[in-house]
């Protein structure tokens, strides 16, 4: 069955959903794709995998994470 413009243009909800614009990450301005960028949630807003695991590198770095320490006794 073949889609023609006609059918997208008279339902309105079916031609929104196909036109709507992917959220962008806020670092790097890319086109959010679950699939292929990711999409992460942040307290900054979506990020893209790249963006989101650099903004965890970061944290790491700053509150480093230690190994427990030996109990003895």
């Amino acid at each position: 069955m073949a889609i023609y413009i006609e059918d997208l243009i008279e339902t309105p909800s079916l031609f929104e959903k196909l036109s709507t614009k992917q959220p962008k990450c806020c670092n790097c301005d890319v086109e959010l794709h679950e699939s292929i960028t990711g999409k992460r949630t942040t307290p900054q807003g979506e990020a893209c995998s790249d963006c989101y695991y650099e903004l965890l590198g970061d944290l790491v770095e700053q509150h480093p994470i230690v190994s427990a320490g030996i109990r003895r006794g």
